[in-house]
């Protein structure tokens, strides 16, 4: 089996990269400099520190209905390029889809499909940090929610932990309680808004009340400031 290499060279200067196993032992040419390439999940690093698990096994299984084949893998990884900035250690720093890649990870599946979207490589990493902090692409908090230093964020995709009061705003979304919104880390922010109004012991000990509690929250005017508020229900 071949073996992803140490360290990767910074994404802009990057013309293919080999793709390998359990995808494809070919090389995936880039056309463009903003075209996806593929890189292995060791070499991704998280810019927050929890997820919902409830989405993670929503996105494993879907993963896994085309694990077996590897061109439905590739096309639906190719379909969901995850965004990520080039650090200054030359890893890339990814700002989207971390359910995704947990999922990935959970799959066994070694590698995604990353987009670059910036190139901080040759920053020092204080200022990589500002950096990325002033772009909004960090969500420097663990899973209770507490802010932490961005040299706390998990070092890789495996470590990252579980959030319930993410799991919350996830099945919230779900079930229409609120609409999907571009803004980044926007569910985190309901996820806060739901830490805030609902105790910790009911999400963990009866997570349908919990739900329940939370939709009548979604649609009540305390969150018409967050992203996605479909209105004031009845």
């Amino acid at each position: 089996m071949l073996t992803a290499p140490a360290r990767l060279s910074s994404a802009q200067s990057t013309s293919s990269i080999a793709i390998f196993s359990p995808l494809p032992r070919r090389t995936l040419k880039r056309r463009r400099p903003e075209d996806p390439i593929l890189v292995p999940l060791d070499h991704l690093r998280p810019t927050q520190g929890a997820v919902g698990m409830k989405a993670v096994a929503a996105k494993r299984e879907k993963v896994e209905r085309r694990a077996d084949s590897v061109k439905e893998i590739v096309r639906y990884l190719e379909k969901r390029p995850i965004p990520a900035v080039c650090g200054p250690d030359q890893a890339f720093y990814i700002i989207d889809h971390h359910h995704l890649s947990m999922a990935l990870h959970q799959s066994d599946v070694t590698e995604a499909f990353v987009r670059v979207i910036g190139d901080l490589s040759r920053l020092p990493r204080p200022q990589f940090w500002r950096q990325m902090a002033e772009r909004g692409c960090l969500h420097p908090f663990d899973h209770h929610g507490q802010r932490i230093a961005p040299s706390a964020l998990p070092t890789a995709i495996r470590h990252l932990k579980r959030d319930a009061y993410r799991d919350l705003s996830w099945s919230v979304r779900e079930a229409g309680g609120f609409i999907k919104s571009n803004q980044p880390y926007a569910e985190f922010r309901w996820a806060h808004f739901f830490r805030t109004r609902i105790p910790r012991t009911s999400v963990l000990r009866d997570f349908e009340h919990a739900h329940d509690r939370a939709m009548m929250l979604a649609r009540s005017e305390a969150a018409a400031h967050l992203p996605g508020f479909i209105g004031i229900g009845e």
